[in-house]
Parts: structure tokens; C-alpha cells; sequence
């Protein structure tokens, strides 16, 4: 819900807002039309007022520095970022964004489990696209996810993105997804990622979080099957894999669990459920 505290421009930095789309901390995201080419574009609006809000310009730099770099659908490329400065501090940020027209993947319905399992493929193949240029996700959750009337799955918010191999110096991310490397400050990669589609399927398929405390090396989360017998034969086995609490044993490759969950789609035919099947907030 976006707030009615702020009122809306007409327009940033020459670009023409149509409407208010989201806000966070520091930022607010629009709807906004290109005074050129007349395309819709979203653009993220960052404010620093003091010290503290510093880190969200960073953020907004490194969403450009991801997003610049990624072409692919399932996955929200940024266009321009646009800088103005307080005598040599930049003290406001406006990042024009590809439009992604869908609703978050926690507020989504589906005509099928197959339809469903599409999309997580979807996603996978979007983050095996993000490791193909060196980066990792590292904040990847359902609210991240925009899912078109396709039902397609298109991956948004690369402030939390690092490269692969990175260690960040403070914990990042959001609980409930969170993989125990994240937890100990241990390098973020391409399993990082894997962890957080199991624990973004896990949530969407029961409506419950996959346990981020799994420092002990064993895994705590209740069986998908035992929670969904419905589902699909190979589901629980790749969303297992995902959560494994050592990187070492989950996928590295996610463009393979992206095939796997193609085949799952596939075999659902008869086993589908008549009923639509909405995912759990």
C-alpha cells in the first residue's frame, strides 16, 4: 500500500508520473512516462536526508550497477540513473527501471500446479541468467518476484545483489529466507540464490518459512510432502535440495533446477488440481 502521507509529483527529473506504485524506508517507486519515447518506465525516487539513509543510495547504485548489466525477462533491467548533488555528496538518486506490469508472487493465482512450477521455473532461469554476470540475488522472496498475466515470473530489487564469492560485512536480507552463509557472514553465490528460491517455493507452496537457523548443519523444515502430498512427484526432492543448510550440498547450476521444475510442471497433466490454485500469503 502506498501511503498518502507524500504527495505525488507531476514529475522527477523530466520524466511524467502517472502513479504511485510502492514505497520503502527511503524510496519511493512510480509509474512514470518518457517525455521522448512516451514508454512506461518505473522509477525508483531516493532521498538521502542525513547520515543514516546513505546506505539506500548505495543500494540504488548497486541496483544500477546490477541491472545495467542483465538482459533477460525474468529478470528487471535499469536503464539511467540520474544523480543530483549537495556540493560534492550526491544526495538524491532517480533510477529509471524497465515497466514490469504483474502483481507480487505471494498475491498471484494459478490456474494449475503446473502453471505454478512454471513459474518458479521462470525465476530459476532469471537467477541462473544473474550468475551467468557475475552476480548473486542474495535478498530473493516473493514480494521480490512480479508475476505478468502470463504467468511468468520477473525478478525486481537488485539493492541486495553482490557479486559472487562476496562476504558482506553485516547481515542482509530478509528473515524467514535467510541461508545460515548469510547469517555467519560467509560468501554469498550462486547457492545462496538456490537457498532462497527453496525457502521462496517452500513459503509459497505451505505458506510457512523455511527456518533461517540451521547453523547446526541439519535442517529443521517440515518435508514439503508431508505438508503438500498434492503436489507433483520431484517437487519435495528439488525444494529439499534447495534448503540443504550446507552450500555444498544444494545446486549450483540453477538453470538445472530450472529444467527440473519444468518436468515437474509437465508431469502434473491429470494430477492438476481442478481448482485454482492461489499461492499462501
Amino acid at each position: 500500500m502506498v501511503s498518502n502521507q507524500f504527495t505525488t509529483p507531476r514529475e522527477i527529473h523530466g520524466y511524467r508520473v502517472i502513479e504511485p506504485i510502492g514505497e520503502g524506508a527511503a524510496s519511493r517507486l512510480y509509474v512514470v512516462s518518457d517525455p521522448r519515447s512516451r514508454s512506461l518506465h518505473a522509477l525508483k525516487h531516493v532521498t538521502a536526508r542525513g547520515a543514516r539513509d546513505r546506505r539506500f543510495l548505495a543500494q540504488v547504485e548497486r541496483e544500477f550497477e546490477v541491472g545495467s548489466k542483465v538482459d533477460h525477462p525474468a529478470v528487471r533491467s535499469a536503464q539511467r540513473l540520474l544523480r543530483y548533488r549537495e556540493i560534492v555528496r550526491t544526495s538524491e538518486l532517480a533510477l529509471i527501471l524497465d515497466f514490469v506490469d504483474g502483481v507480487p508472487l505471494d498475491t498471484a493465482t494459478f490456474d494449475d500446479a503446473g502453471d505454478t512450477f512454471r513459474c518458479f521455473a521462470t525465476i530459476a532461469d532469471g537467477l541462473r541468467h544473474l550468475h551467468e554476470v557475475g552476480y548473486a540475488h542474495a535478498d530473493l522472496k516473493p514480494g521480490n518476484i512480479l508475476v505478468g498475466a502470463d504467468g511468468r515470473g520477473t525478478i525486481i530489487d537488485l539493492g541486495q545483489a553482490c557479486r559472487l564469492g562476496e562476504r558482506k560485512s553485516r547481515i542482509q536480507g530478509t528473515p524467514g529466507f535467510l541461508a545460515p552463509e548469510q547469517a555467519s557472514l560467509g560468501a554469498i553465490d550462486e547457492r545462496t540464490d538456490a537457498f532462497l528460491l527453496g525457502a521462496t517455493m517452500y513459503r509459497c507452496l505451505t505458506g510457512r518459512y523455511a527456518s533461517t537457523e540451521m547453523m547446526d548443519g541439519t535442517s529443521p523444515t517440515m518435508p514439503l510432502r508431508r505438508l503438500r502430498p498434492d503436489l507433483p512427484e520431484g517437487a519435495d526432492e528439488i525444494v529439499q535440495s534447495c534448503l540443504e543448510p550446507a552450500p555444498a550440498r544444494r545446486p549450483g547450476d540453477l538453470g538445472i533446477i530450472a529444467e527440473r521444475l519444468r518436468i515437474v510442471a509437465e508431469g502434473c497433466g491429470e494430477a492438476a488440481s481442478a481448482s485454482r490454485l492461489r499461492v499462501p500469503a
